[in-house]
């Protein structure tokens, strides 16, 4: 396994309509960025691939198995045994792999391969029965995302992320900006158009727009409830656009890939994190009134467990972790909450966090 920081792997046609499309292009974008993190770690991972505990391809159909019999005879697993045994799975995996995609690249046991893959679709299927094995909560999605994240203990990572948390720790003591909610979407606007036109063109440069994006984004939150109906498609469109920018100057060697990556992770870390405490501090203070905020609501107040991938858990602070814990606690009493607005009394919420962790056992 490669190990170290770069070396591992409109118009509106209803009311709220705007707000849940420019939330889930904020997921995609955060998603869009993760690819960006992806492809640049996995493109160093070229050297030190054989790097495996098996000897032969048949060693290591045999190993994964063998491994296969032993998740089969399992009836059921907790929250934290599951956890080890995905770990366990991972490193396994890997080792497998190495060995396969070695000796296919020699042309030697390549009949392997096609094993490997039944045999790993296999236990990719018993995972997701083993997930299922036990009630599942918000909070275990989170956990488990957490402690199977391969970043989790690389150090490299760790001591970048610690030089960055002092600069995004500044970041709360900046003031909100004290005006209306058409106001600030306008400044927003106007703030998001100037960067592009400016560029991004240092790390200084680097900092001073995601100070002023912060600020802006918390004082937009101020105002979650009433921008339900608000066109947003500007700022989507021009927060993807200096997205963009950010990463075409790395590559132009005006500051370093690093910086835009740990940056810029921290800085999607902290919107979606604001943005739940915002939304659970809303529906407390009694703010959600309608259908449209309420569906709104719903939808933000998910998107931890869907935009937060891997890294974006490894880069997280230990304050972040323990809002998110916490906002997960009181997901079932808010999800409650948000249906009677919405005028139903649909449950299927309760098999969320089941359905989340199926797609991250799919995605090993």
């Amino acid at each position: 396994m490669c190990k170290g920081l770069f070396k591992v792997k409109s118009e509106r046609k209803n009311k709220g309509t705007d707000l849940i499309s420019y939330l889930k292009k904020q997921s995609v974008l955060a998603k869009g960025i993760a690819v960006c993190f992806a492809i640049f770690i996995l493109a160093s991972c070229g050297k030190n691939t054989d790097d495996s505990m098996f000897q032969t391809s048949e060693s290591a159909v045999n190993a994964y198995r063998t491994y296969l019999s032993d998740m089969r005879s399992m009836e059921t697993l907790s929250t934290e045994h599951l956890i080890e045994a995905v770990n366990d799975w991972q490193a396994l995996r890997d080792s497998v792999f190495v060995r396969i995609a070695k000796d296919t690249a020699d042309h030697i046991h390549a009949k392997y391969e096609t094993t490997i893959q039944m045999l790993h679709d296999s236990l990719q299927t018993e995972f997701m029965r083993l997930a299922n094995s036990t009630p599942k909560t918000f909070k275990d999605v989170l956990l488990i995302k957490e402690r199977t994240s391969p970043y989790r203990q690389d150090a490299e990572l760790a001591q970048a992320v610690a030089t960055a948390e002092p600069f995004f720790d500044s970041l709360d003591s900046i003031p909100l900006y004290r005006k209306t909610a058409k106001n600030i979407v306008s400044v927003y606007k106007t703030f998001l158009a100037q960067t592009l036109k400016s560029g991004i063109n240092s790390k200084d440069e680097l900092l001073d727009f995601i100070r002023e994006e912060d600020r802006l984004f918390r004082s937009f939150l101020a105002h979650l409830p009433e921008l339900a109906d608000a066109d947003l498609s500007a700022i989507t469109g021009g927060t993807e656009q200096c997205c963009l920018s950010v990463f075409q100057s790395a590559e132009d060697g005006k500051f370093s890939y690093r910086d835009a990556l740990i940056y810029f992770a921290k800085r999607t870390d902290r919107r979606i994190v604001l943005n739940a405490l915002a939304c659970r501090n809303d529906i407390h203070q009694d703010k959600v009134k309608t259908d449209a905020q309420a569906r709104a609501y719903v939808w933000m107040l998910l998107q931890p467990y869907i935009a937060l991938d891997d890294f974006s858990m490894a880069v997280l602070s230990d304050m972040e972790r323990v809002s998110l814990h916490g906002v997960a606690e009181q997901m079932p009493s808010m999800m409650t909450r948000l249906n009677k607005i919405i005028g139903t009394g649909n449950d299927q919420w309760e098999t969320l966090p089941e359905l989340f962790i199926k797609v991250m056992v799919t995605s090993i």
